[in-house]
């Protein structure tokens, strides 16, 4: 009883100096800057192609995680036309995204590596071939450990006509 008696003690001491030690985070000029870029190509990106005749089947703000890939489970159907739009943190290095089906392989892919200025965002167009239950997979690599993330789907409607 007093070796778990001490167990507890130790612990215990030790939840708090983590606790002590805790940071607080200071937004930057830097962090509020990559905000409002993330949201502005957000905004621009939703608008021009909700003006081209596509509507928003999915959208999302992602919990993605900084150098790890992210599978997103899509149902979609035979000859729909689809639009994939991934905007993520403008510190990003490296924006990934690819669409799979099981038996046909990579459909679509879509890398950028992000080196030029405000390139932090990938998107890319797709007919659907096959109804089913595709991967997509985003992977992003940036400077924060918890980067901003944002999925957005669009669908094209058949009776839309190009003009």
């Amino acid at each position: 009883m007093k070796t778990l008696r001490s167990f507890l003690t130790i612990l215990l001491l030790n939840l708090y100096s983590l606790t002590s030690f805790a940071q607080t985070t200071e937004v930057t000029p830097e962090m509020k800057e990559s905000v409002r870029l993330y949201n502005a190509k957000i905004n621009e990106l939703i608008d021009r192609h909700s003006k081209n005749g596509f509507t928003i089947i999915k959208e999302s703000k992602l919990p993605l995680r900084n150098a790890i890939d992210m599978v997103i489970h899509v149902p979609l159907h035979e000859g729909d036309w689809y639009h994939f739009c991934f905007v993520g943190d403008p510190t990003s290095r490296k924006i990934k995204a690819t669409l799979f089906l099981n038996g046909l392989g990579d459909l679509v892919q879509d890398r950028i590596i992000v080196r030029r200025e405000n390139e932090f965002w990938t998107e890319f167009s797709f007919i659907c071939p096959q109804t089913g239950n595709y991967e997509l997979t985003l992977f992003q690599k940036a400077e924060v450990s918890k980067p901003l993330s944002y999925l957005t789907i669009f669908k094209r409607d058949r009776t839309v006509s190009l003009n």
